[in-house]
């Protein structure tokens, strides 16, 4: 079922998900369909790029920003109660003449990350990612981080990408730096879409 253009729908037939009990979540979900198991298709409000959204996840309405459809910054997060995993997504979108430069955009996960190391580049379907990971130790407290910078051969655009993973209680165990949950992170980095206007 489709969404109308303001993003309501009735409550018949919604989907009970946290993204979809997310008024702000909401607005930017496609459809409530799945797109693949477990995730909608969220559509950025600048028409600029699509991604999968977990459906167990929500906006984090104080990190979105947005200048015109030249720029989007967009928070989102996923907790895992069964796993004791949470996942923290950002994606930084630019459609402006900087989204060329590739030593700018990386030298962005210094600020966002404190990070300076190498990056790793491979291109897929046509899509350029240089892309690393890290570990953040604060007080014996680990996270995770998946990032890239995304570069389509549209030019003008281009994505930061960061995907961060902790334990909800660090009391207890969780598999953080698990293949499956390294997978995870990666399948929504892989499943940016960028558009064309």
């Amino acid at each position: 079922m489709k969404l109308d253009t303001n993003g309501s729908q009735g409550v018949e037939g919604e989907p009970n998900s946290i993204a979809f009990n997310d008024e702000f979540t909401k607005d930017f979900l496609e459809s409530s369909d799945e797109v693949v198991k477990g995730h909608y298709l969220f559509k950025s409000q600048t028409e600029g790029y699509t991604v999968y959204f977990p459906k167990n996840a929500s906006m984090d309405k104080a990190a979105y920003e947005r200048a015109g459809d030249e720029f989007e910054a967009v928070g989102f997060v996923e907790n895992d109660e069964n796993e004791n995993l949470s996942f923290y997504y950002n994606i930084n979108y630019d459609d402006q003449p900087r989204a060329n430069d590739i030593e700018f955009k990386l030298d962005m996960f210094d600020t966002y990350l404190d990070y300076t190391g190498d990056f790793e580049e491979y291109t897929k379907d046509s899509v350029t990612y240089y892309y690393s990971e890290n570990v953040f130790d604060f007080e014996g407290k680990k996270s995770f981080q998946y990032f890239a910078y995304i570069k389509p051969e549209i030019e003008n655009k281009g994505i930061n990408f960061i995907g961060s993973v902790t334990c909800i209680d660090y009391e207890q165990p969780c598999k953080q730096d698990s293949n499956e949950v390294k997978d995870k992170v990666l399948n929504i980095m892989h499943s940016i879409d960028f558009k064309s206007r």
